[in-house]
């Protein structure tokens, strides 16, 4: 029934070959994945340790908590930009099925630039009216602002499975929170969930690590990267659980054509395995990350290369599910090298801004009432 819903092919050509916007795709939207991580485990992440803390400002948590939204005071623009380009290329590869699931949870949809809106300015309230600036308070602002980056989670999570699912569309029109109970929904939403607590929490350990060793603030800053470190170690594991889960409770037809892709699937399902295992072995032998300095940028480096394979297997996944809709002869394609080497260039670009943007953040942060 869900493929009568479907809409017939654009006869537009596409302007480059497919494999080129797949490959675009992937390599941006991992780019989109690691400031959206800071942007939403960062804000789950500090609003759990301001509530622990309690609001005080001598707690190392509250400390935790400044720190971590400082970061997404750059973070969650940056995940508003990079989100830009894998949200045009996947209009673009799959517009029938993107548009028809934004379509089918339309007032959900709509709902996520408000969503953005009052999550944004709560982490601004925070800033300005909290921790950073007053030295403590600020949860409510806190809290309401994880609370909205959860809530856009939650909303991407089911376009991405809407749309990979032509077949139950049709359910989905007359009842559009049933993807809600879709075997595969909390699964994947837990797994964005866990690797954004994660991979904020790594660097925040970091950094906590690189202060102490330059001696500044030795014992809070030790304090820290072990709190933090705890909360990489056990994400980790929770989300090595929650990964074999969501392998499980694929539909069958999407694990065999998984499991059947030969190695072009295989080796990165297999990798990212491997990678999550051994990030988890690197975590479990660490009680006191100031004095395993390399180890901790190590452990970095694995997850940002771990985050990388997800999202090729994250695209494949996507491939598999849609095999069965689709077209027999593919898209026409009247390339235009000259906006694609426009592109290539300004991403390039793009890119060497935000890097001397972070160097200079880490090299000369502000102080006092600018830090704020």
């Amino acid at each position: 029934m869900g493929a009568t819903l479907l809409p017939g092919a654009d006869p537009t050509a596409i302007p480059g070959p497919v494999w080129l916007f797949q490959v675009l795709l992937v390599f941006t939207f991992f780019l989109h994945m690691l400031f959206l991580n800071l942007t939403l485990g960062g804000t789950l992440l500090a609003a759990f340790s301001q509530l622990a803390a309690g609001g005080r400002e001598e707690d190392c948590r509250t400390t935790l908590a400044r720190r971590l939204m400082g970061i997404n005071a750059y973070g969650i623009s940056l995940t508003i930009t990079t989100g830009i380009a894998p949200l045009l290329f996947v209009q673009l590869l799959y517009q029938r099925f993107f548009y028809s699931a934004t379509i089918l949870i339309g007032s959900a949809w709509f709902m996520l630039v408000a969503l953005l809106l009052v999550g944004y300015y709560a982490a601004y309230a925070y800033k300005f009216r909290g921790a950073p600036a007053r030295g403590a308070g600020g949860t409510g602002w806190l809290t309401l602002s994880a609370l909205m980056f959860l809530l856009v989670a939650m909303v991407q999570v089911a376009v991405n499975l809407i749309h990979s699912q032509p077949a139950q569309w049709a359910g989905i029109a007359d009842r559009p929170w049933s993807v809600l109970a879709d075997p595969a929904y909390f699964p994947r939403l837990l797994h964005y969930v866990l690797a954004g607590i994660g991979l904020s929490a790594l660097l925040a350990s970091w950094w906590a690590v690189r202060q102490a060793a330059a001696g500044k603030e030795v014992q809070a800053n030790t304090e820290i990267a072990k709190l933090a470190w705890k909360w990489v170690l056990w994400t980790t594991m929770l989300q090595i659980v929650d990964g074999f889960l969501l392998l499980l409770v694929l539909p069958k037809p999407v694990l065999l054509g998984l499991m059947r892709g030969g190695a072009a699937t295989l080796v990165p399902l297999t990798l990212s395995v491997l990678l999550g295992l051994g990030l988890f072995m690197m975590l479990a032998r660490v009680s006191d990350p100031v004095q395993k300095r390399g180890t901790v940028t190590g452990t970095l480096a694995a997850m940002v290369i771990t985050v990388a394979v997800m999202a090729v297997t994250r695209h494949q996944l996507r491939d598999i599910y849609l095999e069965p809709s689709r077209l027999p002869i593919g898209p026409a394609v009247a390339s235009q090298w000259g906006n694609f080497l426009l592109f290539a260039l300004l991403l390039v670009a793009g890119l060497a801004t935000v890097a001397f943007m972070v160097r200079r953040v880490l090299d000369d942060r502000a102080s006092g009432d600018d830090a704020a």
